[in-house]
């Protein structure tokens, strides 16, 4: 029986034909969901020289800390990158946001330029972990080569295959333990020899897009229809801003701030709590707490450098388990 897909920027069949195509697609974002990530320049190049890449590496490394992403893989090439991340709170466009604006921040004052960097939003496909996460980092990782950049995924620095066969130094935020624990859960270093076997035995192949539906999602009926589940049963309406004052905000922030706090680092790890963890903004928390919106900021930013100190005390992220 056809099932129909509603009220998510989308109208289709899951088994059917597809109808209503809309010209600017909702984002699936849900704690949990993992996704493969594109984002394009509108020049020729978005990465210049090797600091360019390196800064751009910074800025995720910052983002994957701050919004608690697992990031499997990454590739960098000339004018466009790759990503694949684990938002476990569900909160990827505004983490996309800042490595987005900052990188373009970054790149314009540094070439003294103006404007957009990147065209448009960049793209997301959610896709069902098991059956496509190896397929996809595999695709990414060969990307150079089959751009003909490199005769081998060895060759290029900016890719995670180097880092996950552990013939370079592995940055903070890259999480490779997922993936090598696929080919085995004992023995680290027969992950890495079978790993390395899987991403060379797919050179010759190209990633097919055929199971892609509807743009967005790459996966069995079932994933989709537990992702519609969700948004279905856990639709938030939209905001404005008498919601916002009226209960959205009061919602959230009634049982967290209204507690109080017996100091000010209480008080910053609250703060920080209902601006990451809950998605609201620096203003409505500052407007529930009668405070300027700096004295947020700077709560938030305190928290930050405090947890990157424990970070680097424990020699990565301290919140992977």
């Amino acid at each position: 029986m056809a099932r129909l897909l509603l009220g998510t920027g989308l109208a289709f069949f899951v088994e059917g034909i597809i109808i209503m195509p809309m010209a600017r697609q909702r984002r699936f974002e849900y704690p949990g969901g993992i996704y493969y990530i594109r984002a394009r320049g509108v020049e020729n190049e978005i990465f210049k020289d090797e600091s360019d890449r390196k800064r751009f590496l910074d800025i995720l490394s910052e983002t994957v800390y701050r919004f608690k992403w697992l990031c499997h893989s990454y590739c960098l090439l000339n004018d466009h990158y790759h990503l694949i991340l684990e938002t476990p709170y569900g909160n990827l466009s505004k983490g996309m946001r800042q490595i987005n604006g900052l990188y373009t921040q970054s790149f314009n004052r540094k070439y003294r330029r103006r404007g957009a960097l990147f065209k448009g939003r960049f793209k997301s496909v959610v896709f069902e972990k098991k059956g496509y996460l190896l397929p996809l980092n595999r695709h990414l990782v060969l990307n150079p080569v089959r751009s003909g950049l490199v005769g081998s995924p060895d060759r290029w620095r900016w890719s995670s295959y180097l880092p996950t066969v552990e013939e370079e130094e592995a940055p903070p935020f890259l999480f490779t333990g997922f993936i090598l624990s696929l080919f085995s859960k004992e023995n680290r270093a027969l992950a890495i020899e079978k790993y390395k076997r899987f991403i060379f035995s797919g050179e010759a192949e190209k990633f097919s897009w055929r199971d892609l539906k509807f743009q967005i999602f790459l996966g069995s009926d079932f994933f989709i229809e537990k992702i519609r589940q969700m948004f279905m049963v856990h639709k938030v309406p939209k905001r404005d801003r008498r919601s916002l004052s009226e209960n959205g905000v009061r919602e959230v922030l009634d049982p967290l701030l209204g507690r109080g706090w017996t100091s000010r680092k209480d008080r910053d790890a609250l703060i920080y709590e209902a601006y990451i963890h809950h998605g609201l903004t620096l203003g409505e928390i500052a407007a529930y707490l009668g405070v300027h919106t700096a004295t947020v900021s700077r709560a938030v930013k305190r928290v930050e450098r405090r947890n990157s100190w424990v970070k680097k005390r424990m020699g990565g992220q301290v919140w992977v388990k």
